[in-house]
């Protein structure tokens, strides 16, 4: 059985900070499912003036997932949040307000992650727009402190389709046209997410630290901090700090002989030899067969089977490389060798050399099935019978 700290048995009002009960973070404040209606009490007795539901509904409808201030501080107050919801989720995306300083107390009330002990840490917002088991208990006790009608006025804007900005700051908006398929384009204007804001903040924030002694050193990256606003709690109370950018550099691309290894790997045909000069050696050979046929003698013989066994012996440690240089890559990316065909034999190397002309290819078809070379083939310790 989880139990509870003894810092929650009787909380002094007067010593609890107040960043420490109205805030968008994780407040530290372990909470007993049935201390809920007291934690409330706390935030509620921390607020300068009364949360109404005048003021709870322009949080809500202020809140959204996407921030245009994000893009552009001149955006007018009153188009400045979009809301997307992801039809084949199975949870509404996070929300983050967008309201004007005086109203941020108020955020961190109904934003605030609750610490509930045996239950996901849940905001207000969040218990309104993913429902689960604890929501209406947790809701419920917030209706009993600030008031049914504040609850009220937030599930009837949380609940009900956002309103849609009617217009955009000049400028800063960066624009794509999309061709329509029946004509026209289509104005595109890409917006990230509010949470990517503070979670780019988090993933960075690590390569910023100073080195410590006696620790190991830091992560390091090209970063670049680049102010948004004087004042970013005018975006949004739960933003703090200046944005973050960071220099992404695309690998080189490969050249068409790696690109011909990398498919060979997993499971494409083998990489063509792209020697010139061997299709040249080919059709020598041929011309070697013809003296071959008219003159058959030994000087004819011994120069054509040196022909032949050169071009297996070039063919041969082609293939001997090429299926090196596949296993190196594959271990290198970590890719599985089992997809691999097994190397060609030296005539089918030779045949997908590239030709000057069709002639040439059926010259050297002709040639590459000859029965002298099929003979050299099974004569050579790497060849195949």
């Amino acid at each position: 059985m989880e139990t509870i700290p003894d810092e929650y048995d009787g909380d002094d009002e007067a010593t609890i900070k107040e960043g420490v009960v109205l805030s968008f973070k994780l407040a530290g404040r372990l909470i007993a499912p049935d201390a809920v209606r007291d934690e409330f009490r706390l935030m509620r007795n921390q607020l300068k003036n009364p949360l109404t539901a005048e003021i709870a509904a322009r949080i809500c409808t202020k809140s959204g997932t996407h921030l245009l201030k994000l893009v552009s501080p001149r955006v007018d107050g009153d188009h400045a949040v979009l809301r997307f919801d992801r039809p084949d989720a199975n949870h509404r995306a996070a929300m983050l307000p967008s309201t004007n300083a005086p109203d941020i107390p108020f955020c961190k009330v109904v934003y605030r992650p609750l610490e509930i002990i045996g239950h996901a840490s849940l905001s207000v917002v969040e218990y309104i727009r993913n429902p689960d088991e604890h929501s209406e208990a947790v809701l419920r006790a917030f209706a009993e402190v600030f008031g049914a009608d504040v609850l009220e006025a937030m599930r009837a804007v949380l609940q009900s389709p956002p309103q849609s900005p009617l217009k955009l700051g000049a400028g800063e908006f960066p624009i794509i046209f999309i061709p329509r398929p029946c004509g026209g384009d289509l104005q595109v204007t890409p917006v990230a997410p509010a949470t990517a804001f503070m979670g780019m903040k988090r993933i960075t924030d690590p390569y910023f630290q100073k080195k410590q002694e006696n620790a190991p050193p830091p992560p390091r990256g090209r970063w670049t901090k680049q102010a948004v606003s004087a004042k970013p709690q005018n975006i949004s109370g739960a933003i703090g700090g200046p944005r973050v950018r960071f220099l992404a550099t695309m690998p080189a691309g490969m050249s068409r002989e790696e690109s011909e290894l990398y498919r060979y790997v997993q499971g494409g045909r083998f990489p063509r030899w792209r020697d010139q000069e061997a299709a040249k050696w080919v059709l020598g050979y041929a011309d070697r067969l013809d003296a071959d046929a008219v003159y058959n003698n030994s000087n004819t013989r011994a120069a054509l089977d040196r022909a032949a066994e050169r071009l297996i012996r070039e063919a041969e440690a082609f293939i001997s490389d090429m299926v090196y240089d596949a296993s190196h890559l594959a271990g290198r990316h970590g890719l599985a060798e089992g997809k691999r065909q097994s190397p060609p034999d030296p005539a089918s190397v030779l045949m997908q050399l590239r030709w000057g002309s069709e002639d040439d290819r059926e010259r050297a078809r002709k040639t590459l099935t000859s029965p002298h070379f099929e003979h050299m083939l099974r004569q050579s310790v790497g060849g195949t019978s």
